[in-house]
Parts: structure tokens; sequence; C-alpha cells
């Protein structure tokens, strides 16, 4: 049975108590999965992902009140509600409610609702959870296109595609995460059939034909990468990092440059004002974080502020390493992940898709040791996916679990799934079977459908 899912079928699944309206409107939402540029978007750097079919897809109905009731066909996720208000609160972290509840806060800012009117959401999806393929920025843009048409709002009319995505990205901060506009972008752009390069602040996209005679295959490794508690903090770390690197940086640029340069990401070191090459930026790198690994006390040193400030500004609640903070590492990541993502794109563009698979494990290797997102399972499954017919093989989404995606020549798909079957779900896991193992279709962009 095919994963994109019908009207139909999702009004066929409606609980009776809960739509008592005859105007019912329906939406769907594919997730996404990243070929390369990982921890990239936030930093201002090009990500290039594509959008797929697997995905989410709602029904939606406005009430006479100004409450928010929410159902999802699958049973883990309970039925809840709360009041749409001026103030909307948070729910405890991990319920799901705080998904729609950030896009519903964003819309009301962006619009200046008044009257805040309640609506009814029924969720169906076809996409797995916590795997990496951004089921969490899905969720939110549903709510965000089921609320925009209870708002009585246009999408293209009153708000256009990018405009929703970068708000959208701002309003999912809500929930916890640090991230960047990438999921929120090729979900709302993404075209079927194609990749879609993504540039930020501001948000730019490229559609680029994808290979004819090769697939991409993802592969759960099936560690699931929640966002939440522990996790969370480790995600949200490499944002963090990133930002007291540029602090770093910005202090010793001002001494070289000028004193007023201000650079609030990675990314404004290559354009604006400065437009330094990448050697030059590693220089500098070099120059204004003296070592491999700094302890706080040694950053506020060289920030000339005290270890509170550091963390009051931008570590939080984050953990000091023993060894001590690995910035270094942290923006070679980002400056060369960055660089393979422009060389991916003249990849796919020349039909080279030796060279975009060799882009591939390189990014792997730099998010398992230079970013630190990796773990056993997926540096086992991409040397397994390599082994038996990929070209490339990485990680892919924010890591610390999830899936992985390879790129296989299409006349041996079947003898790549065969064998990674049989030696990492079976042999490595103890698995009976492949759990979600999939060639990448892709999709196009989030839409209402009749």
């Amino acid at each position: 049975m095919s994963d994109t899912l019908t009207s139909t079928m999702i009004k066929n699944k409606l609980p009776g108590h809960f739509f008592n309206s005859e105007n019912i409107g329906f939406c769907r939402v594919p997730g996404r999965v990243n070929l390369i540029g990982e921890h990239t978007d936030y930093n201002g750097f090009s990500v290039l992902p594509v959008t797929i079919k697997k995905e989410v897809q709602c029904a939606f109905s406005r009430r006479d009140d100004n409450e928010i009731h929410l159902f999802n066909e699958d049973p883990r996720f309970q039925p809840l509600s709360f009041l749409n208000q001026p103030e909307i609160l948070p729910s405890p972290t991990g319920s799901w409610d705080n998904y729609i509840k950030a896009g519903v806060i964003a819309l009301n800012k962006k619009f200046k609702v008044r009257t805040f009117p309640g609506f009814n959401l029924f969720i169906k999806s076809t996409l797995p959870i916590a795997t990496g393929l951004s089921s969490s920025s899905a969720l939110v843009i549903t709510a965000s296109l089921a609320y925009l048409k209870i708002l009585g709002k246009e999408l293209g009319r009153d708000i256009s595609r990018l405009e929703l995505a970068e708000l959208m990205a701002e309003g999912e901060h809500f929930v916890g995460t640090k991230g960047g506009g990438m999921d929120q972008t090729v979900i709302l752009n993404g075209e079927e059939g194609h990749a879609c390069k993504i540039d930020f602040f501001p948000i730019r996209t490229a559609l680029i034909p994808l290979f004819e005679d090769y697939v991409f295959i993802v592969c759960d490794s099936t560690i699931r990468a929640q966002k939440t508690g522990a996790c969370l903090h480790r995600y949200n770390a490499g944002p963090r990092m990133c930002f007291l690197a540029c602090a770093l940086l910005e202090k010793h640029l001002r001494n070289e440059f000028d004193n007023d340069l201000h650079i609030k990401r990675l990314g404004d070191l290559w354009s604006g004002d400065l437009c330094l090459t990448f050697n030059e930026i590693l220089d500098f790198t070099e120059q204004a974080i003296p070592k491999e690994y700094l302890s706080l006390k040694e950053i506020a040193y060289l920030l000339d502020i005290t270890p509170q400030d550091v963390r009051k500004l931008w570590l939080g609640e984050i953990e000091e390493p023993e060894k001590g903070f690995p910035l270094r590492a942290r923006i070679q990541h980002v400056i060369t992940e960055h660089k393979r993502v422009e060389l991916s794109r003249d990849a796919l563009l020349a039909n080279d898709a030796y060279t975009f698979g060799r882009l591939m494990n390189e990014s792997h290797s730099s998010c398992a040791d230079n970013y630190e997102i990796s773990i056993p399972e997926l540096d086992i499954l991409t040397q397994i996916a390599r082994k038996y017919g990929a070209i490339g093989s990485r990680l892919t989404g924010a890591g610390f679990g999830g899936c992985t995606v390879s790129l296989v020549p299409r006349a041996k798909v079947d003898y790549f799934m065969e064998n990674v079957e049989k030696q990492y779900y079976q042999k490595y896991l103890g698995l009976p079977s492949a759990q979600g193992m999939f060639i990448a279709e892709t999709c196009p962009s989030a839409s209402y459908i009749n």
C-alpha cells in the first residue's frame, strides 16, 4: 500500500465524537531526509535535503469556543486539549501538544490574533518518530497549515511558503530545540525528483534534479533520537558551542579588523563584510581558540568575562566536558560540511554520483569525529552499507540515533537491502527482519488536499 494518504482515508478514521462540523479541511505534510549538510543550517550555511513519501496528514475543523482539541490515530499519543489564548504555556517536555502549541503561538504573534479561535485536529501519520526524518517539524507545519485555514488566511497570499518556514523554525524553539530552518523550509518548498539546496539568512532555495540511475536508501538504526531530557541537552550543545565559538572569533577579529565588527553565526565569516576564505577561517580559528579543548575558565578569560556570564550567555545547562569544550573541532565540522554541500550540489548537476558518495562518507566521518553526534550503531550501519553496494553512506538528522542515508546504484538495490538486513538487523542487532529500511521516494511539498 502506498504511504501517501488521501482525505477519504483520513475521514474514515475520524472519531465520531471528535468532529461535529461538516466543514472539515485536510492537509498532508511530508518528512525529509537530509542528503548532506548536518548542523550547518543554524550556523548560516547551506543544506541539501529532499522531501519523502512518509508524511503526516490531518483533518481539522473550527470550533465555537477557544479550545483546541487534539486526537492522534497512534495510541501512543493520547487525546489532549488546551485553550487558545494570549499566553499559552508549554506542557511537560515530551508532550506532543507542544508541537501544536508552537505553530499556534507563532501564527498568533504573526497575525496579531485577538479572538483566539478553537479547532479540532486529527493526526494520521506514516512518518516514523524520533528517527531523524523530521517528524517534529512536520507536526509543527501541520499545525500551522490547519490554523492558517481556521484564521481565514491563505498560504501564498497572506504569507509565503518561505515566510511560513522561517516563522515555524523560530516558533519551534518553543518546544526546546535550538535548530535552524532546514526542516521547515524543505517541507514547505521541496519538489518530487529534486534535492532542495537551502541557503539561510535570508532563506533561499534551489531545486536540483536527483540522479536517475541511483537511489537514496534510508536505514533506521532502531536507536531512538528523542529530543527530550539528556538527548535534548546533547542536541542543543551543538548550537550553543557554535555560538560560543562565534563570540571568541568575534573578539579576536575585532582586534584584527574593526572594533564594531559583529558575528552572529559562523556563516558571517564566509559572507557579509568579511568574506574570508576557507583557509583564512581556519587560521583565525587557531588564533582565536588557542587549544583543541578549552575549559570554562579559559573561555571566560579569553572573553574577559566571568564563567557565570559564559553560562548565562551561551552554555546554559550544558555540562563542561572533562577535557574541556572542543570548539575547534565544532568549527572544523561546520565549515568543511559547508564546502561538502556546495560540492555535492555540483556533483548532482554534473551527474557525478561517485563524487557525491565520497562527500557523504566524509560528512559522516566529520559528524562522528568533529561534531560527535554519531553512535556505534550508526557507524556500523554505514560501514555495512558501503560494503554491500552503497557508494556513500552517512547519518542523517540530528544524530545520537535515528537513520542513515545511503547512495546505491539502482541495479544493486536488492543486493544492498538483503545484505544490510542480514548483517545489521539480524546479525548485529539480533532482530528477525529489517526495521524501517526503505527507498527515499521523493514527493511534493506540504499542501492542502481535497
